[in-house]
């Protein structure tokens, strides 16, 4: 009876965190732009909501990787413990981490850390994900 309640709780505790990384994944999704403090080098990242292995689905095109070479490696992206946003590669390992101290507003950004490479990074929320439509219903006949 005791490990079925224990089993119960931990179900139900890793079942929140799951929701919570979610609502927080939703918060953060959308078009970043990635820039280089004091550089002329910018471009367009996508922060999805889909589930990856390593957190949710990083869109980054090929001349943006080109123009950082550290997002060569970088797989997923989320959200750890203390807020902060990891670009991890295809193993779960952090790439790169954007400190939630240095942010303004909560799920606003900007973002700011020193990148592998030596170089500041900067990541500001440009377009924030579109909410999903509600699902359409067929019309009824009456």
């Amino acid at each position: 009876m005791r490990l079925a309640a224990l089993f119960a709780i931990a179900v139900f505790a890793a079942g929140a965190a799951h929701a919570s990384a979610e609502s927080a994944a939703l918060r953060e999704s959308g078009d970043w732009r990635l820039s280089e403090v004091g550089g002329k080098i910018a471009c367009t990242l996508t922060l999805t909501s889909q589930t990856a292995f390593a957190g949710f689905e990083l869109k980054a095109p090929l001349a943006c990787r080109l123009a950082f070479p550290p997002l060569k490696a970088v797989a997923a992206w989320s959200l750890d413990e203390r807020g902060d946003l990891v670009l991890a590669d295809a193993k779960a390992q952090p790439i790169v981490t954007f400190p939630a101290q240095a942010r303004d507003t909560p799920g606003k950004g900007p973002f700011e850390t020193r990148a592998p490479d030596g170089k500041t990074w900067r990541l500001e929320l440009v377009k924030p994900a579109a909410p999903d439509e509600p699902a359409k219903t067929a019309p009824t006949a009456g």
